[in-house]
């Protein structure tokens, strides 16, 4: 295994913050299991059982089981339910709850809209169904710093929300995680589900796949090829970000310690960088003195988040006892490593 993502892997597994004791023996329901942020989870987890004999079972549902099996292999600890979140049965002995699974590509966000919501909307209300049933005693839902919409602000709270453009398609993504947001909030208030909401930053790290191609992956790619860094915007948008283990050990915070019916932005420590400046510094700190920042933009958008001026705050889930290890510059340093070690693997 990658030394970086092995290491990444055993901080969340020994993390400190995590109530593990809380989760032993319980059963688990992952949705969204195969994606970056669910994958690492359930590698930790299962790492977890493998050190310490939690015996932590797994209900994922995943729409490919030969393709799940690829990447976690085989494990007794493991039940794998075959379908999408639109179409899956209801499920008996769930305990626990983390429902990760979302549409997050650009192009598919802004080119199907009614699929995008329909998957979001739909979804989110089969699984809240699911935990009503089972009377669960917890759940968080993995929603997005998009729902906030564009906003001006350096110190952006849980209750603060901007605008959202409702004749773009590509807002079919924000406006849907507040419409999942409000059935979250609503099914806490009605039926009494102990649901959390984790607004995630923009999340990377070691374990991305190699056919990620978000603006991180692109920028790493770049420095590791030793060519220009091009930018598709103007990348005026400030950075909001959180390293893949302090966001994985962040969603099993709140799922044992989070308040129901709330929602926190997990985010690191403002950094005031934005993508143009990121990519400057990674030129700056990688490069080979002849790349360079280049600019190719998109008159059409091409699916992209609208520019955004917002840093969002994450008081509220540090006065819960959680905060971020890593700042994005540290973030980028361990993605280069774990990405350079991987390309050694292939020769």
């Amino acid at each position: 295994m990658n030394s970086v993502f092995e290491e990444d892997l055993s901080e969340i597994a020994n993390n400190n913050y995590i109530e593990w004791d809380k989760l032993k023996g319980k059963n688990i329901l992952i949705t969204g299991a195969t994606g970056l942020i669910g994958s690492i989870l359930v590698k930790a987890i299962l790492l977890r059982n493998q050190m310490f004999n939690s015996q932590i079972k797994l209900t994922l549902i995943v729409r490919d089981i030969e393709k799940a099996k690829e990447i976690f292999n085989d494990s007794v600890y493991i039940k794998y339910i075959e379908s999408d979140i639109l179409n899956c049965e209801f499920i008996n002995n769930v305990e626990y709850i983390i429902h990760a699974a979302s549409p997050t590509k650009s192009k598919f966000l802004a080119e199907n809209p009614v699929e995008t919501i329909d998957i979001s909307v739909l979804g989110t209300k089969k699984i809240l169904d699911i935990a009503k049933k089972n009377n669960i005693n917890s759940m968080v839902y993995l929603s997005s710093m998009e729902m906030y919409g564009v906003l001006d602000n350096e110190n952006v709270t849980e209750e603060k929300l901007g605008y959202i453009d409702l004749k773009s398609t590509r807002s079919s993504y924000p406006e849907s995680k507040r419409i999942c947001e409000l059935y979250c909030y609503s099914y806490f208030k009605e039926y009494n589900v102990p649901v959390k909401i984790a607004r995630l930053a923009q999340t990377f790290g070691a374990g991305i796949s190699k056919q990620e191609n978000r603006v991180y992956k692109i920028f790493a790619d770049g420095i590791l090829n030793k060519s220009d860094i091009v930018l598709k915007s103007t990348g005026e948008t400030k950075i909001n970000f959180c390293y893949t283990t302090d966001a994985i050990i962040g969603i099993l915070f709140l799922l044992l310690n989070g308040d129901n019916g709330e929602s926190y932005n997990i985010v690191s420590e403002k950094t005031n960088m934005t993508i143009l400046d990121s990519a400057k510094w990674l030129i700056e700190k990688f490069g080979n003195g002849n790349n360079n920042v280049q600019f190719d933009i998109d008159v059409n958008n091409g699916g992209y988040a609208p520019n955004n001026h917002m840093v969002l705050s994450n008081e509220k889930i540090k006065k819960l006892g959680w905060k971020s290890k890593y700042d994005i510059k540290e973030g980028y340093i361990r993605l280069l490593k774990f990405l350079e070690e991987e390309n050694k693997n292939e020769k």
